[in-house]
């Protein structure tokens, strides 16, 4: 499975000055949960942010001018990273930002999307997806945010309903 994890509010925020604009724990706990003994991929700038591998995790950067460190892979672009990371047989999930988000929305076959609620300035933000290729299959609804799962509908069935 690829899929995509992400936290945002309404109208697509992900972060501002490279830094989450908002402190939900709730979600924060989800994402290890989610994501802990499983392939993570992220750009560079995520991986600055967050100053350290995450732990119990395969951790893949992309990006052309990185160099390797302990407990980092890095590749220079997606197709290579997902080749890697998809010969572990576990599942991958891409974790930001929104270049890496926006190339890898064609690979993902799955999406973990938090809304943040309230109202957040952002310079960063997640790219805009076409809803009607992917269905809701979970969405639990907490104080300070909604959480919804998207599977991909089969891109054979949504060809053959269009036409």
């Amino acid at each position: 499975m690829i899929a995509i994890i992400a936290a945002m509010t309404a109208d697509r925020v992900l972060g501002r000055n490279n830094r989450l604009p908002w402190h939900v724990p709730g979600d924060m706990k989800n994402f290890m949960r989610v994501t802990t003994g499983n392939v993570v991929i992220m750009g560079r700038n995520t991986f600055d942010s967050m100053g350290k591998p995450l732990p119990n995790r395969r951790n893949i950067v992309v990006s052309r001018t990185m160099a390797p460190r302990e407990r980092v892979e890095v590749y220079r672009d997606i197709p290579t990273a997902l080749h890697y990371a998809e010969a572990d047989d576990k599942d991958v999930f891409i974790i930001g930002g929104a270049q890496i988000y926006r190339q890898c929305l064609a690979y993902a076959n799955t999406m973990y999307l938090s809304y943040v609620k309230g109202d957040y300035e952002g310079d960063t933000f997640f790219p805009e997806f076409d809803e009607s290729e992917w269905e809701v299959v979970k969405e639990e609804d907490f104080p300070e945010y909604t959480y919804r799962v998207y599977r991909r509908i089969s891109r054979a069935t949504s060809a053959t309903a269009s036409s």
